[in-house]
């Protein structure tokens, strides 16, 4: 797979590096977009002479359509804000798009890039579009789904996550003009840091229904998006959670508990642990003794290292069998759309389901109120 990469920051010459040195199986690095001197002096000796350089993804598709420049696929590792264009842009050519997380800022740019796809795709039906979500290649994440899914524990009835162990110095704030901006970053802790997380809650106990949020902006460092958040949050059976966040808490935990109708299922800092009942809950509630009460045995639970995430994500795109497509990307992105528009409405959100009518209103409300985030600040600082 002939793949370009637009955007060689942090990420996109993470990902040129993995490929240009051969780690990655089936695909080849062909052209990248403007990178800096460090970033080129990482994979100069690992690439091929005929490797493409371009100011500007809008270049590589002009090289593309002046026949400069042939390629299966692009790698879109660009700020939130243009994920949108670069995508659809690249499905107009017929090209398999793997885009860095978010789908974007706001949900409506997901829609338009799921709508591209699906039209590009009855041109050429083995178009493939992808996201880098890599913590779900986690063997730890991937054997809490697979307890979820089993229900050998019955269901969830509680979840509580606090990931507080993204922690960020003013520095990383400072490096760069548009960080920690509404108008070109597009939010803080929720869309920079935690779509990871946020999607991980999606895929393994499903989508909430609604959630109450407060996020609070610029409360550890002097920025004007979110740097703490406490989200309340509630499914359709009946199960609630809270999620908790922060880049301004050291040395900060990152703890996920999952309480099911038999068990307590805790996953902390790499290990993951189970407290099974002694029977059934609902035998103990429906007894007569007055502080009857269940009894647990704890039970750890092995797991695999984490190893080669990015590039299991990149293989798997290029061999088809990629960890999660185009239309998975909206739910961390209605997650966080919905606990920021909670917060600066100060009310239970619900979050749309693709394609209902709620999901315009929805659209409208968040975009209309990031708009005031952005027109405040352009004023006011």
């Amino acid at each position: 797979m002939r793949t370009g990469i637009i955007g060689m920051g942090n990420m996109g010459s993470k990902y040129a590096e993995f490929i240009a040195k051969g780690q990655v199986k089936d695909m080849e690095l062909a052209a990248i977009t403007r990178v800096s001197d460090e970033r080129w002096n990482n994979i100069k000796d690992y690439v091929s002479p005929q490797l493409m350089r371009f100011n500007s993804g809008d270049d590589m598709y002009m090289a593309i359509d002046n026949g400069e420049l042939n390629l299966d696929a692009v790698i879109i590792a660009t700020p939130h804000y243009s994920h949108e264009d670069m995508a659809i842009k690249a499905f107009e050519r017929g090209l398999n798009v793997l885009c860095d997380k978010p789908a974007g800022v706001y949900s409506r740019q997901a829609r338009n890039m799921f709508d591209a796809y699906n039209e590009a795709k009855k041109k050429d039906n083995s178009l493939k579009y992808g996201y880098v979500f890599h913590q779900r290649t986690f063997p730890i994440y991937r054997k809490i789904k697979e307890i979820a899914d089993s229900k050998q524990y019955g269901n969830i009835k509680r979840v509580n996550w606090v990931v507080t162990d993204w922690y960020r110095p003013e520095a990383y704030y400072n490096v760069v003009n548009w960080r920690g901006t509404w108008k070109y970053d597009g939010g803080g802790t929720l869309l920079n840091q935690c779509p990871h997380n946020l999607d991980l809650l999606s895929w393994i106990c499903g989508e909430p229904e609604s959630v109450l949020g407060i996020c609070k902006e610029g409360k550890y460092h002097s920025i004007e998006v979110e740097d703490d958040v406490t989200i309340y949050m509630e499914w359709k059976n009946g199960a609630s959670g809270v999620f908790i966040a922060s880049t301004g808490e050291a040395p900060g935990v990152n703890r996920l508990e999952i309480s099911f109708d038999n068990a307590l299922l805790v996953c902390n800092r790499g290990q993951l642990k189970v407290c099974e009942l002694d029977k059934p809950e609902s035998e103990y509630r429906s007894g007569t003794d007055l502080f009857g009460k269940p009894k647990g045995i704890w039970k750890d639970i092995e797991v695999e290292p984490s190893e080669r995430a990015y590039e299991k994500i990149l293989e798997g795109f290029a061999s088809g069998e990629y960890i999660i497509g185009g239309d998975e990307a909206f739910n961390s992105l209605y997650l966080s759309n919905a606990v920021y528009l909670s917060s600066w409405e100060d009310r239970k959100v619900r979050i749309p389901e693709m394609g209902s009518e709620y999901e315009k209103e929805f659209e409208k409300r968040f975009e209309e109120g990031l708009q005031a985030k952005i027109t405040y600040y352009s004023e006011n600082i």
